[in-house]
């Protein structure tokens, strides 16, 4: 028999949580959040189309006199997950569902992923940072993992559009906000983890813990595990799956799946590969040495797929670059290379500027700041490897939100040895780099990658490092 939940749910076509963008024959979800309490916006969802609303009934004294259905439910933020996938039908059991998880590369492999699924005409999804469908064309999405509402609804209109597979990030807050909760995933990746969003963890214990939980709660699916990394032995280690549902991919220790011998240049890179009992060399357009556990999660995912080596390795050359991952922007032989990267995080940061270093750059000129009202505990790690790997660093502004800008590059600045220049506005900062460099360096601009956005106190504020660095190369040329 049907509950009171359900048989008002039948009434509405989808659920959503935006009261300024309500879809037709909508219902409005609105619950108290950590910034805004939802429940304030109702009158707003309703001037907007709302043919109904679903309330948090705790705390909330306001008399509410709607002409429109409403349901008042105790504790519905928790009940979230579970309502929505109702809602939508359990799509997620529709479809195969790849979760990667992880601190770095989790976009560069889900990406990748979708890429090679593609190739072997697998119909694939991707999901994550860069928004979700699929390489040509991506919707843009608020958080790397959207809400319970968001993902339900986006899993089934993969599935009515008849994709077999979603490569989806997973975030440390999706998977403490519960928000993946009601998801039936068929495969989960670790890629690894280092310090990040201590802010909202707290430790760096809490953070793994977090990692380690959605990894170990695979019950019936396969995992796929980086064991280089120290969590990722553990959860390696620690999981109750048979042997033939895990899947070990490494470096440095012996594993299913291991590169050796591994060389690359600036847009090539070579290795071994080590696949199970098997070896096999292998030469793709990307460089660094991340690239390569990216590129061996990728292998362990279509190897847990069921797909055979010669169809991996076949797979494996239609990937193309990842927007805003270690993309270079290229111009005439006169001027620097410029290389945009994501990487906001110590380790992300390492990463690619060891890269560049082996890549017989004459200098490496960096372009960075750290965003505001997050972790300050990882300024003081940037800013030493950003000492001791780049010839020359420009501090700027990336993301301040509601810090002084200002006193976030002081903050940043005073673990150098050597103060380096600080530039409050970002644009200049990098046309600054642009104009030192000359025609044999690279300058990387750090933080934002595929981002179009400052954040800038509780506004975003449309910024591209990309369109900064095409328009001032093309004003250089022109002047050449």
């Amino acid at each position: 028999m049907k509950d009171e939940l359900e048989i008002f749910l039948e009434k509405f076509n989808v659920l959503t949580l935006k009261s300024k963008e309500i879809p037709k024959n909508a219902a409005f979800v609105a619950y108290s959040g950590s910034k805004y309490d939802g429940r304030d916006f109702i009158q707003e969802a309703i001037n907007n189309g709302a043919k109904g609303v679903i309330f948090e009934a705790q705390d909330f004294q306001k008399k509410l006199n709607l002409d429109i259905p409403s349901i008042a439910i105790n504790d519905l933020k928790s009940k979230l997950p579970s309502i929505a996938a109702k809602f939508y039908k359990h799509p997620s059991k529709k479809i195969s569902i790849v979760g990667i998880t992880g601190t770095n590369g989790k976009t560069t492999t889900a990406y990748w992923l979708s890429q090679c699924l593609n190739y072997l005409k697998i119909k694939t999804a991707f999901l994550g940072t860069l928004g979700y469908g699929d390489a040509n064309e991506f919707k843009k999405i608020q958080n790397t993992t959207p809400s319970a509402i968001d993902l339900q609804h986006i899993i089934r209109e993969s599935y009515k559009k008849k994709y077999k597979n979603i490569a989806m990030e997973v975030s440390s807050h999706g998977i403490s906000e519960k928000r993946i909760e009601n998801i039936d995933f068929n495969y989960r990746l670790f890629t690894n983890l280092s310090r990040d969003h201590l802010d909202y963890h707290k430790t760096i214990n809490e953070y793994a813990a977090v990692k380690k939980k959605f990894m170990l709660s695979e019950k019936n699916g396969k995992i796929i595990v980086n064991i280089d990394d120290k969590v990722g032995e553990s959860i390696f280690n620690e999981s109750m799956l048979p042997t033939e549902k895990k899947i070990s991919f490494s470096i440095y220790k012996k594993s299913d799946i291991q590169a050796i011998n591994i060389s690359y240049n600036r847009m090539s890179l070579k290795f071994d590969l080590n696949y199970f009992e098997e070896s096999f060399p292998i030469k793709l357009q990307a460089s660094g040495e991340f690239n390569v556990y990216n590129i061996l999660g990728v292998v362990g995912c279509l190897s847990a797929q069921g797909f055979e080596i010669n169809e991996i390795i076949e797979s494996l050359k239609s990937i193309n670059p990842v927007p805003g991952r270690a993309e270079f922007i290229m111009s005439n032989d006169d001027l620097p290379m410029v290389m945009i990267d994501y990487a906001h995080t110590a380790d992300a940061l390492e990463n690619i500027l060891k890269c560049v270093k082996n890549n017989d750059f004459k200098k490496i000129i960096l372009v960075f700041g750290v965003g505001g009202g997050r972790d300050k505990g990882k300024r003081k790690a940037m800013a030493e490897i950003a000492e001791q790997l780049a010839d020359n660093c420009i501090i700027t502004t990336d993301n301040p939100r509601d810090e002084n800008p200002l006193e976030i590059i002081k903050d940043i600045s005073k673990y150098f040895n050597h103060k380096p220049m600080e530039i409050i506005d970002r644009k200049e900062a990098i046309c600054k780099a642009i104009t030192c460099a000359e025609k044999d360096d690279l300058v990387v601009v750090a933080g934002k990658g595929h981002e179009d956005y400052q954040e800038i106190g509780e506004k975003r504020i449309y910024f591209s490092d990309k369109k900064v660095i095409e328009d001032f190369l093309k004003e250089r040329e022109l002047k050449n």
